[in-house]
This record gives structure tokens, C-alpha cells and sequence, in this order.
């Protein structure tokens, strides 16, 4: 599970990676929250692959909405992968505020939490919810506010943003259009 503990520094530096080339991926979009998000790039990390997904006319190094899937072939445990992340952005960031949810029935863990870079050039708001994978690993799925300017008035009106988007996630999830 050691690159678990890189997954906060990859979600925060997403921004320094080459828009993919791979037009294979061109077309695919994702729907959440009545926007639509097209392919923007996809990778890997030791036991993981993921696509990401920001609006048009949107850069990786300054997006305000993202959305990403990413795949967990070897991993089992939802709430497991879930209280690590939660474990690295405590380390991170010991006073970002985050929540975890399960879903008894049907095995999924969704977490949220806000942080911010220790410069405050940015704050950013994210929800993951894990989800056995078919044909074994677990999925998650991802989606991230981000706001470069007024911070402050960002994380004030975050509260109901935060609810909706949360249950929304928990509801719905991404769907994602090929």
C-alpha cells in the first residue's frame, strides 16, 4: 500500500502532468452535477491506473472542476483504502477538515475533505466514494472543486456545495460517456 501514501500528492499535482496524447480517449466525457467533463489525461502509479476528466477550455495545471476514475486491481478493502487516504491527509494537512461515509448494503466508503497547499494558492475540495470493481479491485470515483483566488469566500460558501455534491456522489456517482 505504499502508493497509497502518494495519492494526496497526485491528486494536488495533478497540474504538472502532460495533457495526454492518446486520442483513443478524445471523446470521452464525464456527466456530475449537470457539467460535463471531457478526457483530459490518463496514467498510472504503482497498483493503480486513472483517467481524468476537467471541463473544456480548462488546463490540468489550473482547473476549477475535476473528475477522475481510477482502478485498484489488487485491492479489496473499500474502507480500508479510505482511512489511508484520510491517514495521508492528516499528515499533510492536520487541521483539513474530512468526513467518511459506508454504505453497509452495498460495501461502498465515499470520503470527502478540503485542503489547501501551504502557500494558499489554492483550496480544494474533494469527494471520493470506493466501490467494488467488476471483476475484482475496487473503483473510485472522484470529484474536485478547486478555487485559486478568493479562498476565503470559497471554503465560507463550501457547506451546502459540500451536501449536495456528497449526496449527489453517493446517489448518482459519475457517469461517464464514451
Amino acid at each position: 500500500m505504499k502508493y497509497l501514501n502518494t495519492l494526496l500528492t497526485v491528486i494536488l499535482c495533478t497540474g504538472s502532468i502532460a495533457r495526454a496524447e492518446d486520442t483513443a480517449h478524445q471523446k470521452e466525457t464525464i456527466q456530475f452535477d449537470g457539467q460535463t467533463l471531457i478526457f483530459a489525461f490518463q496514467g498510472t502509479n504503482p497498483g493503480q491506473s486513472f483517467k481524468e476528466y476537467i471541463p473544456a477550455g480548462e488546463k490540468l495545471e489550473s482547473w476549477t472542476k475535476l473528475a477522475s476514475i481510477r482502478e485498484y486491481p489488487a485491492l479489496k478493502d473499500a474502507k480500508a483504502v479510505a482511512t489511508n487516504l484520510l491517514r495521508v491527509l492528516a499528515q499533510q494537512n492536520p487541521q483539513a477538515p474530512s468526513k467518511m461515509f459506508e454504505n453497509p448494503k452495498t460495501g461502498d466508503v465515499m470520503v470527502d475533505f478540503v485542503t489547501w497547499m501551504p502557500d494558499n494558492s489554492f483550496a480544494e475540495f474533494n469527494v471520493f466514494k470506493y466501490s467494488k470493481r467488476q471483476g475484482g479491485g475496487l473503483v473510485a470515483q472522484q470529484y474536485a472543486l478547486r478555487a485559486y483566488k478568493d479562498i476565503t469566500n470559497f471554503l465560507k460558501g463550501l457547506g451546502p456545495v459540500r451536501k449536495r455534491l456528497v449526496d449527489l456522489m453517493a446517489t448518482e456517482g459519475l457517469h461517464l460517456n464514451k
